[in-house]
């Protein structure tokens, strides 16, 4: 890897681990104006401005037509944001001995969650650069944000700063740092795919992927610091459900194709809904039913992503 790919990937790693983080704690700042329920705010706001440089990557790599990276970095991603992230959480939460719970109206997200992966399966098994498959997911995801903007009405969330000034201009200015992010990272990695012959596959399942994934690192420990758990579960669920739904239909928006084999795929799919469906179940568990965050779980979800990255070698 030459230096100028090397300062590429850091560059842009840096500028989204700051903007994304900013644009978190802007669009928070902003939606909770309007009295915007904890988890609306996770899995919405907060979850479409973490998952921006995920789209911004994808519409870069499927217009270099590198359509398959788009796959790897939506697949990879949202393996990451459960394995790597809400591991790290889970770790974090156990050293300071404090306890995980959750309250009973995320039953119906970990179902959205459960059937968007789902979703994400069979499109990638028909075919994932299809107009109709993108219009697919965009009508899911239409459904989805719907339903939760249903349920947010007549609920209420506290402001606690109202100091702040020039938020919109900081929003835009965040955004404009994510897509010169996205940029950078996703040349680092072309770069990467043409010098040394790594398939993209691999390059969108971890170059791609992780680099776009620290948002949700950032944010989530940040909101998990504070105590703020419902958010960060609300923060991954939305952003997997975006990643799925709306940047995997990215591809077939703008009609772009590629070689596609859906059957190498099939290891790293299962892997993804493995772990959705342990964060699922273990948030199920812990709905009024607090218990200390769990070391062994946050284990199995670490050491599963690191076999994760042997399948995408392949």
């Amino acid at each position: 890897m030459s230096t100028l790919t090397f300062i590429y990937i850091l560059t842009g790693i840096i500028l989204i681990v700051a903007s994304g983080q900013n644009l978190a704690k802007y669009s928070v700042l902003s939606a909770t104006k309007y009295g915007m329920s904890p988890f609306f705010i996770g899995s919405t706001v907060i979850a479409f401005g973490t998952s921006t440089p995920e789209i911004l990557t994808s519409l870069f790599a499927a217009l270099d037509g590198k359509a398959v990276m788009v796959v790897g970095n939506v697949v990879g991603s949202n393996v990451a944001n459960i394995a790597l992230v809400f591991g790290l959480t889970l770790s974090v939460l156990f050293f300071k001995r404090e306890s995980f719970s959750a309250g009973p109206e995320i039953l119906l997200n970990l179902i959205f969650l459960i059937l968007s992966t789902l979703v994400i399966w069979v499109v990638i098994a028909i075919n994932p650069f299809n107009i109709y498959s993108s219009f697919l997911l965009l009508l899911c995801l239409i459904g989805v944000i719907g339903t939760w903007y249903k349920k947010n009405l007549g609920t209420s969330v506290e402001l606690k700063d109202t100091k702040e000034k020039f938020l919109m201009p900081k929003l835009l200015l965040s955004l404009i740092f994510l897509v010169l992010a996205a940029w950078l990272i996703t040349k680092g990695a072309l770069n990467i795919l043409s010098s040394l012959g790594v398939g993209e596959l691999f390059v969108g399942y971890t170059v791609l992927a992780i680099g776009t994934s620290l948002p949700e690192i950032a944010a989530s420990l940040a909101l998990a610091s504070k105590g703020r758990y419902e958010a960060v579960v609300g923060t991954l669920i939305g952003s997997n459900i975006f990643n799925g739904l709306f940047v995997l239909a990215i591809p077939g928006l703008l009609g772009s194709s590629s070689t596609f084999n859906y059957h190498q795929w099939i290891p790293l799919l299962f892997v993804l809904l493995t772990v959705t469906m342990i964060f699922s179940i273990y948030i199920f568990l812990r709905i009024k039913t607090p218990k200390r965050a769990s070391l062994m779980i946050s284990f199995f979800l670490f050491i599963t992503y690191l076999l994760s990255l042997r399948l995408a070698y392949n």
